[in-house]
């Protein structure tokens, strides 16, 4: 899929706090541009599989650390697609809270039952 969506949001916030560098992130930007996907760049900060890349959807899940002062936060990016919901529950069941992010496309939800 295009545009935003949760590995999007993670990958922006890996390199807002600094666990991502500018480098990485262009050299994703040109390797997404090469396989028309210009759009993905920041979601392969947490998809590093081909296979991820590739089809554009997460298989396993993605893992990414920042930390604040205070605390050490991991995001987990967990698989949405009906295929991959046994590694989502995985995913899921190691988290202490969690951001469900829904495409708001008219037609894209109904596509998934």
């Amino acid at each position: 899929s295009s545009g935003i969506n949760a590995e999007y949001g993670g990958g922006h916030l890996l390199y807002l706090t600094g666990q991502v560098d500018k480098r990485t992130l262009e050299k994703f930007e040109r390797e997404a541009k090469e396989m028309n996907r210009e759009s993905w760049y920041l979601s392969w900060a947490l998809d590093t599989n081909d296979e991820e890349r590739d089809k554009g959807k997460t298989v396993e899940v993605g893992r990414g650390f920042f930390e604040t002062e205070k605390k050490r936060f991991t995001l987990l990016d967990a698989p949405g697609h009906r295929c991959f919901v046994s590694n989502m529950i995985g995913g899921a069941a190691q988290a202490d809270g969690g951001i469900l992010v829904i495409s708001a496309r008219k037609g894209e939800i109904e596509t998934g039952f």
